[in-house]
């Protein structure tokens, strides 16, 4: 179904995790895993106590599908790497600047969510409400595509919104697109390869237990107007591969899915929104033009292309906030480079995976 997966480099037989110091880079051993583990643990715990997080926090998943731009365990904690604006940073009612647009992600437009993608889903009703409401405040709604190409020309319009979906439900053509369609509104929809229903390349290990599109679907959907991105291949923590596992998630299902599509993939999501600099290396070197992070912000003309930030729907927001987010509040503003926080959750998690000897998933 599609080229052949493109061969393992020397590069990838070696450990490319890095860690504290340059310490994972030789830990193989399991032993060797559980001490540097430990200790890292031990570090977090006492940065952690001097700027008030919980640990807790750590020591178990994201309490929400471990996305990256979501607090690691308390709602006070803001999502690392952003600055919390005030509440009406840009003023309710107020124009959105050109250069300053909501990125919108959903993933499940169901009524009937299954248990892991449910705090994701929006009802059928609601994602009606909330096309009727980009309708209101007058926007328009491009691709993701469309919308970095304008950012990079300087010609992006003032009130621009865009619409992406991640993982690749069945509902998505079930549910959503007639009610795109209905209002005219692009959209971006970002599929996981391997859980696709009709694939060759069948991931193996657990996935999700809602129904998947199917591949027949996708050309349907690009006539459609649908952009059509890579979501990997498999979900998994992006942060947290090795190089080899790095190269198979993003070169594999952009070859698949241009096959199937005949036509190219430019952008791509990643799986919980981890990335960093490596990741997205190696996504600029599979050849895509752009990637979608989460981060639960405004992006803005000056992001990287490599890392835009979205605004996740989550099925406890309201209609107020939705609307609030087109009107410029309720969100910070995304800021460019890491965190602490974000250096320390991604080491925790790439010496779990090292730990546990695979990549870190939300199915395992």
């Amino acid at each position: 179904m599609g080229p052949r997966e493109p061969a393992a480099s020397q590069e990838g037989r070696r450990s490319s995790v890095p860690g504290h110091h340059g310490s994972y880079r030789q830990v193989f051993d399991d032993g060797v895993a559980r001490w540097i583990v430990h200790v890292m643990v031990g570090g977090i715990r006492s940065v952690a106590g001097g700027t008030g997080y919980v640990i807790a926090g750590l020591r178990r998943e994201q309490t929400l599908r471990g996305h990256e731009g979501l607090s690691w365990n308390m709602a006070s904690i803001q999502h690392p790497g952003t600055r919390r604006s005030s509440p009406n940073a840009l003023g309710i009612g107020e124009k959105l600047s050109p250069q300053l647009i909501p990125v919108l992600l959903y993933h499940a437009v169901t009524e009937n969510p299954g248990r892991l993608i449910a705090p994701f889903a929006v009802t059928p009703q609601v994602f009606e409400q909330h096309l009727g409401i980009l309708r209101e405040e007058q926007y328009t709604c491009v691709t993701f595509s469309q919308l970095l190409d304008s950012l990079a020309a300087g010609t992006v319009s003032p009130r621009t919104a865009v619409i992406t979906f991640d993982d690749g439900y069945k509902d998505f053509a079930d549910n959503a697109l007639p009610a795109l369609q209905s209002h005219a509104y692009a959209a971006t929809t970002y599929l996981t390869t391997g859980f696709l229903a009709g694939s060759k390349l069948h991931h193996k290990e657990p996935g999700p237990a809602d129904p998947m599109l199917d591949w027949a679907q996708l050309p349907e959907l690009v006539a459609s107007g649908i952009e059509i991105g890579a979501h990997s291949h498999s979900h998994p923590q992006m942060d947290t591969l090795t190089a080899a596992q790095l190269r198979r998630e993003t070169y594999l299902p952009k070859a698949l899915l241009e096959d199937a599509l005949g036509v190219g993939v430019r952008s791509f999501a990643y799986p919980h929104g981890y990335n960093g600099p490596r990741v997205r290396r190696f996504t600029r070197d599979a050849g895509y033009d752009n990637a979608a992070g989460v981060r639960n912000a405004f992006t803005h003309s000056n992001n990287d292309p490599f890392n835009v930030a979205r605004l996740m729907l989550q099925s406890h927001h309201s209609l107020g906030t939705f609307r609030n987010w087109l009107r410029g509040s309720e969100a910070p503003i995304e800021t460019q480079g890491e965190s602490l926080k974000t250096k320390l959750w991604r080491d925790y998690r790439r010496g779990k995976a090292i730990l546990r000897r695979r990549p870190g998933s939300e199915y395992q």
